[in-house]
């Protein structure tokens, strides 16, 4: 006992102990909005919601918005197209991307050149591009996403089979979330 009788004053103060309680609800709200937020690497940027998109003139996708909305539980993101690497594959933001169920010549093949330049004009670099995961093919392809990319509203895996630079690969019909879409050709 100090003298005169009275105890040390306690270091933990009521004002300390809120004090504290408060900054730790902050950090774990914090930390929650992130977590909950991260998509595949990236902060997701567009929400996930019934699909406002309604198949115009030669199948095309039209959408009351710039950019359709994103199906599934997969990645969804908007980012810019960073670099075009062929017909069917590309770089949006850091992720490199397989379109879904279509496959372009590759490198050498005819109609490599046709391919590559038709998804150049399409989805311009420097661009902004709408990326939907394929939820049925997650695992990806030999390390890119499997997806389909809307740039300026329209679908690129729907206009490079319709264009005939591309064929639809059947083999992931059964597999794919977009196989029942009428643009893919999916039997």
């Amino acid at each position: 006992m100090r003298q005169g009788g009275s105890f040390p004053r306690s270091f933990w103060t009521t004002d300390k102990i809120v004090g504290l309680a408060l900054a730790l609800i902050l950090v774990i709200g914090i930390s929650g909005y992130a977590i909950i937020n991260y998509n595949n690497g990236k902060a997701a940027s567009t929400p996930r919601s019934a699909n406002s998109c309604t198949n115009g003139a030669a199948n095309y996708p039209t959408c009351s918005s710039p950019n359709p909305e994103c199906k599934g539980t997969a990645a969804c993101f908007t980012d810019t197209i960073a670099y075009i690497v062929d017909g069917d594959t590309l770089d949006v933001g850091s992720t490199r991307i397989r379109l879904a169920l279509v496959n372009t010549p590759e490198v050498g093949q005819p109609g490599y050149t046709e391919a590559k330049q038709f998804t150049t004009q399409l989805c311009h670099v420097g661009s902004q591009a709408l990326v939907d995961e394929d939820d049925g093919q997650t695992g990806g392809s030999y390390g890119r996403t499997v997806a389909v990319v809307y740039c300026g509203g329209a679908n690129l895996n729907a206009k490079l089979l319709r264009s005939g630079l591309a064929v639809l690969v059947t083999y992931y019909c059964g597999l794919s979330e977009f196989a029942e879409e009428s643009w893919t050709g999916c039997p």
